[in-house]
Formats: structure tokens, sequence, C-alpha cells
């Protein structure tokens, strides 16, 4: 994938890549009805024969593509988590508070493009195995470690465990502020400023505005970022 890709809308990872695009449309299709029955009936509710049934396939093949429906979940929730660690890999550019509005941005992009992800995320982690709660509980540490990086380059100053504390914070409310405001009546441009203003005040406590000397003299609201950047 080229450095663009996740913020125009890849994926970290080319999941069911093929030669033949017939598979991967297909398997896309499971998956893309897989997460919209799980986040409308709740994980639980859903069973492999369900899914087949609105997919007018037999059950059979879907056991084909996934070894079961625990992990179908388990693989759209990774994916999550992949693309965040991705983000902080390509959000490089410029000085330091730059590239911690950048990896903000970037997770609030996601969460535009991926909002049933993040659902599956935050309300059926439990139904994971505890093999796999353990594997995605890593990613998450590693994603806030380079959070916390981020904030301590640019300037963030006060206990570890206060800043620790203020990265898991900020990134729960990355993952589900955006969802909190679907029924706000709020339009985009709205809904982004809102959460720009509650993230900065979260870090306001441990970050120190920039200098005229270092990237700017000014917090600017984060927004989404568009597919042509």
């Amino acid at each position: 994938m080229n450095s663009k890709g996740l913020l125009a809308g890849g994926s970290a990872r080319e999941r069911f890549s093929s030669p033949d695009p017939a598979p991967v449309s297909r398997l896309e299709q499971v998956r893309n009805k897989a997460l919209e029955l799980f986040a409308e009936r709740g994980f639980a509710r859903v069973s492999m024969r369900e899914l087949a049934l609105h997919l007018d396939i037999g059950a059979g093949s879907l056991y084909h593509h996934f070894e079961s429906k625990e992990n179908l979940l388990f693989e759209l929730i990774e994916e999550v988590y992949e693309d965040l660690l991705e983000a902080a890999l390509i959000t490089v550019e410029g000085g330091a508070y730059n590239r911690l509005q950048a990896l903000l941005r970037a997770h609030i992009a996601l969460h535009e493009r991926r909002s049933l992800h993040f659902l599956m995320a935050e309300h059926e982690f439990r139904c994971l195995s505890q093999q796999h709660q353990n594997h995605i509980q890593q990613m998450r540490r590693r994603y806030e470690e380079r959070l916390l990086t981020r904030l301590l380059e640019a300037g963030a100053t006060g206990h570890m465990p206060l800043l620790k504390a203020t990265v898991q914070s900020v990134v729960a409310l990355l993952n589900n502020l955006p969802s909190w405001l679907n029924q706000s009546g709020l339009n985009p441009t709205e809904k982004q400023e809102v959460i720009s203003g509650i993230v900065l005040g979260s870090l306001s406590g441990v970050i120190k505005q920039p200098t005229p000397t270092g990237d700017t003299a000014t917090i600017v609201p984060l927004r989404v970022l568009s597919a042509s950047l």
C-alpha cells in the first residue's frame, strides 16, 4: 500500500488479495453484511446460518472463508487497530505539534469510513476469545504508545501515569464520540469542531501551546482529512 492509502480509503492490510477479483468481491460482501447485521442486532444474536441466508449462500461456504463467527469479528476489530497503527507510521511530516494533530485527524477520518468497525471494537470486544482479546489489547496499547510519543514530542509535561491515562481517555473518546454525535443534528463540519474541541480540551492540561518558533502559535481545529490527501 502506498503512503497515502489509508487516508484515501485504503486498508492497512490488503486482505483476501487474489489475482481473481471475483472471490475478493464475494468475501467483501460477506464481511460487509456481517458487519451490518452485527451492528444492527448484536454479535451474539446473529448466527452464521442467518448470515448465509442473507447472502443467499450455503453456511458451509462461509466456513470455507472464516473459521468461525468469532474469528470474523476478530478480523473486523483487528482491522481498526491495523489502520490506526498504519496512520501513526505515515503521519510523520512537519513539526511535532503538527504530527500530533495529523494523527488525531487520521483517527477521526478513519472513524468516518469505518464507524461500524469501531462500534464492534468498543461494544463487542468481550465476545472475542481470551486469546483474541489479548491480541487486540496489545495492538491498542501499541497505538496508545505511538500517541503518547507524539504528545511527548509536542511538549507534554506531567507524571507518566497522568500522561498515559490522558492518552487512554483520548483514544476512548475518538473511538466513541463520532458515533455519539450521529443523532446530534450537527452537520459534518460542526460535528468535527465539537470533536476537536473535546479532544484538544482533554490535552490542554498536559501540553503547552506551540510557540511562534515552533509549529504554529495557534491550535488549529482538527478536521477530517479529505480523500484527496
